[in-house]
């Protein structure tokens, strides 16, 4: 028993669990006796830290990438990520304005435009599986295109019918930033380096979509609401151009062998014996692998009964290869199969777990951002449409605050993994899930008493933003979670969470005639009862997490749900 987490008897080795530090002598790479050094490591702080997943001896292998190049395709995508983050809400600040031009209610204008929402969640399948099918880069692309098709369409629509329609084909755009970026951090960084990228990440979706309207507020108040699709055209152009130059494939397959924390047997050994009999130069994290083997040491070197194919005697893509949109068939699965297994992956515990809690907590912050017209227009606080944007500063603040989330996380496990005999996890990634809990519970209960109670602007604006300060830690851990337990079929794991949408669009067509008819108060304090039920799920998530890892590695039924035989 790991610091709480109930050890597995069935498996040699249970997916996701890891070794991840040298502890008895770290400085000579000593483990349990055993020399590591073949292994590769990190280096500086994290020198006694052990390379998870072991990158191959591929120039093409993402791991191997410049570091330079894995983080400018970070940026990228981020950046990207925010703005598609601020497309869906942005218009919420003028709200009430276009249903009066519309001539409807502001409930049915905002359930009407939360299809967009619907059309999300079920999206989300399709780009899964094609992302499997054709790779990241292609999807990619097309999202983009398709959000700068959309946005042309809304800005000049005229009619609440047309821009409807606009809003749900930008839909079908947005999925790829709700499946794809955790997949492609994982196939580019390292078990240790992962949280503070997610955080990257988080930040950017936060700031898009907490913190766009602050700016969109302001357009629809002077310029008009169909403006701000206008501005969000040029940015999608803009990024159409820097992802064909700068974010290539990421997909790479290597030998299992190198993959520690997957698979029902430790590969460790041999990792360890390959290396010992075919020796190479250590790689350091970022630079390229030098070719130390002939091409029938990579193809067949070293273990007796399972040859490891190292890849060294791959030849790099040219920047040119890189340009190809599609560089072609990357699984040889049916299409559909792929499609349809998310739905299978919401009966996998950890799967379900994240859907409740990632899901459900981030729906009803996308829910809090549509009424902010309805609570601030309206007596006390009298607000206009760019003074309802201007709310969006406190979840803005809290995102760049929520920041500390990644390192926090990166550096928990990295303790926990020390503490536990230097075995890594993946459940030691929700160990920061009891800040969310606390904050949680003060955001959410204050933000309904503050507006029962007619509080200065403050109070409700400040508790706001502790809300979102709050559900950063919580996505950070789910999503490090969720993709170390599924890593190879993370895209699928996170279409299954996207489900929430359908849970967010069917709060969308309610929530505004439920705080109307019951009041504030009970609504958002019915909201923090649930959150904090959902968080107390994370206790025996993590005492039965790694025996529930174990089951649905072994058991037949989940072995197909997966693709395996």
């Amino acid at each position: 028993m790991g610091l709480g987490v109930l050890e597995d008897h069935h498996l040699q080795h249970v997916p996701g669990t890891a070794l991840l530090a040298d502890m008895l002598d770290a400085e000579n790479h000593q483990y349990h006796g055993r020399d590591t050094s073949a292994l590769k490591h990190g280096t500086g702080r994290n020198s006694d830290i052990v390379l998870v997943p072991q990158p191959s001896e591929s120039p093409r292998d993402p791991l191997n990438w410049p570091q330079w190049k894995k983080e400018l395709l970070l940026a990228i995508i981020s950046i990207d990520t925010a703005v598609v983050g601020a497309w869906g809400p942005m218009i919420s600040p003028g709200y009430a304005d276009i249903a009066k031009q519309f001539n409807m209610s502001y409930n049915s204008l905002n359930g009407g435009l939360g299809w967009a929402i619907f059309a999300i969640g079920i999206s989300c399948f399709i780009t899964n599986g094609l992302s499997v099918k054709f790779g990241r880069r292609p999807i990619f692309l097309l999202g983009n295109l398709l959000l700068f098709i959309s946005s042309v369409w809304a800005y000049f629509a005229n009619s609440y019918e047309s821009l409807l329609a606009s809003r749900i084909f930008g839909a079908v755009g947005m999925s790829p930033f709700e499946v794809l970026t955790t997949a492609v951090i994982a196939d580019i960084y390292f078990v240790h380096e992962r949280g503070f990228r997610l955080a990257i990440w988080g930040l950017c979706l936060s700031i898009g979509v907490g913190g766009g309207s602050c700016i969109s507020g302001y357009i629809i108040q002077n310029l008009g609401w169909n403006w701000t699709y206008g501005i969000c055209a040029c940015f999608y152009g803009v990024f159409i151009i820097l992802i064909f130059l700068f974010v290539p494939e990421t997909v790479y397959k290597r030998d299992p062998a190198y993959n520690l924390d997957l698979g029902t047997t430790d590969h460790t050994e041999d990792i360890l014996d390959a290396s010992k009999k075919a020796p190479h130069e250590p790689t350091i994290v970022g630079e390229e692998p030098k070719d130390t083997t002939t091409k029938t040491e990579a193809l067949h070197p070293i273990h007796s009964q399972q040859p490891i194919y190292t890849g060294a005697d791959e030849q790099p893509y040219t920047f040119w290869q890189e340009l190809r949109p599609v560089r072609g068939i990357e699984s040889d699965e049916n299409l559909f199969l792929i499609i349809i297994r998310p739905f299978g992956m919401l009966l996998f515990p950890q799967v379900l777990y994240g859907f409740i809690t990632y899901g459900l907590s981030t729906s009803w912050l996308v829910v809090m951002i549509s009424v902010l017209a309805q609570l601030f227009t309206v007596p006390p606080y009298n607000f206009s449409v760019s003074a309802v944007g201007l709310i969006s500063i406190a979840p803005l603040v809290a995102s760049l605050l929520g920041i500390i989330s990644g390192p926090l996380n990166d550096w928990s496990v990295k303790k926990l993994a020390r503490w536990n005999n230097g075995i890594y996890e993946p459940e030691f990634r929700l160990a920061l899930n009891i800040v969310t809990l606390i904050l949680g519970i003060v955001g959410f209960f204050g933000f309904g008493a503050c507006l029962e109670n007619r509080t200065p602007w403050p109070g409700p604006v400040i508790l706001y933003g502790i809300i979102y300060f709050a559900i950063a830690f919580l996505n950070i851990g789910i999503f490090g979670y969720i993709t170390e337990c599924h890593r190879t079929k993370a895209p699928e794991a996170f279409a299954a969470l996207n489900l929430r949408n359908i849970y967010s669009f069917g709060m969308n067509y309610f929530i505004s005639s439920w705080i109307t008819n019951q009041g504030p108060l009970k609504v958002f304090g019915i909201i923090g009862g649930l959150h904090c039920f959902i968080l107390l799920l994370t206790i025996p998530m993590w005492v039965f997490g790694k025996r529930a890892r174990s089951l649905t590695a072994r058991v037949g039924v989940f072995r197909m749900l997966m693709g395996e035989r």
